[in-house]
């Protein structure tokens, strides 16, 4: 028994090349995959750049139209103390860039406010002539939305599913 070698064997067969192949696969994957995070970064920082550019210009076209309603607003107050209800018109060309129409109610009122070169907020307000009909409120919001303000580039044939 002195005399006999016993061998032991961890009783694998996948010898060193195997591993360094799979190490190898493993880097690359781990490489490609960061390369890809770091792409994504990349595209939501500057998206969250832009969005941010638009908050700011939506906030300042929501001032800028706030202001004009307000000086609407004044515009209808002057014109409720005059005999005629028909001074707002003169009140609302002093503001200028309104759209003014008479209703029936008294006066329709429509502008925009550009946000960017192809967005602007579009408002339009019904100022009415006897706030007494209307539980004191001198005018009423029909529309105060974003709309598209530009036109597509190119336009895109889209196959409807007719031959």
């Amino acid at each position: 028994m002195k005399g006999k070698k016993r061998s032991f064997s961890a009783g694998g067969t996948l010898g060193t090349g195997y591993v360094s192949v799979i190490m190898i696969f493993v880097m690359i994957t781990l490489t490609v995959l960061a390369s890809l995070s770091f792409s994504a970064a990349g595209v939501n920082y500057g998206r969250s750049g832009r969005s941010r550019e638009f908050t700011a210009s939506f906030y300042e076209a929501e001032n800028r139209a706030n202001e004009k309603l307000m000086r609407i607003d004044e515009a209808s107050v002057e014109a409720q103390a005059q005999p005629f209800f028909s001074a707002f018109e003169q009140g609302a060309e002093d503001i200028g860039g309104l759209d003014v129409e008479l209703s029936a109610e008294g006066y329709r009122v429509r502008w925009s406010e550009e946000i960017s070169d192809r967005v602007k907020l579009s408002c339009e307000v019904e100022v009415f002539a006897e706030p007494k009909l209307h539980d004191n409120r001198r005018y009423s919001i029909i529309k105060w939305d974003t709309v598209s303000g530009g036109e597509a580039d190119a336009h895109i044939n889209v196959w409807d599913g007719t031959f």
